[in-house]
């Protein structure tokens, strides 16, 4: 049932953002280049952590219009990793990067965190370690579902030092 909201969610997404993508060619040029992004984060990834996000903070691309308000922003952010269904990372790490990416070129004190927690393996008597990144902001979850993040044990947060454990 998560799976079928989670679902309908994405498609209300799309169909929210699709009339201002027709109409605003500069929100079309936004949502390429985050898909551009999206396309290289698997590679940018191959460096240790810390250095991959160091320079997902410091990558710019010349654009002749500003970015939209921080909630278009994180929209067009979040249709951009729906989109990229064929990449290895998941959803919810693609989701987080492009956000902080962009969130953090408009000034908005996002923090990235990564966590992991045990979950049911593929016998009753086996266990699985699984992961999630999302963002906080202060030491609130940015426009993530409870469900989504509570017990993960948070493993690692970009910037470090933004939060209390």
């Amino acid at each position: 049932m998560n799976a079928l909201l989670a679902r309908l969610r994405h498609l209300w997404l799309g169909l929210r953002l699709l009339s201002g993508l027709l109409i605003h060619a500069q929100q079309r040029q936004l949502l390429t280049e985050m898909r551009h992004l999206g396309r290289e984060l698997p590679l940018l990834l191959q460096k240790p952590l810390p250095q991959a996000m160091a320079e997902l903070e410091t990558m710019r691309r010349e654009r002749p219009f500003p970015l939209p308000p921080e909630a278009k922003t994180r929209q067009l952010a979040d249709l951009a990793a729906l989109l990229d269904r064929r990449s290895p990372l998941g959803l919810c790490l693609r989701r987080s990067l492009l956000r902080y990416r962009y969130l953090h070129e408009l000034g908005v004190p996002v923090t990235v965190l990564f966590g992991a927690k045990f979950a049911p393996g593929d016998a009753p008597d086996k266990k699985k370690v699984t992961g999630h990144a999302w963002l906080v902001w202060g030491e609130r979850p940015y426009h993530e579902d409870d469900e989504n993040w509570q017990g993960y044990t948070v493993m690692l947060r970009w910037p470090k030092g933004e939060i209390g454990d």
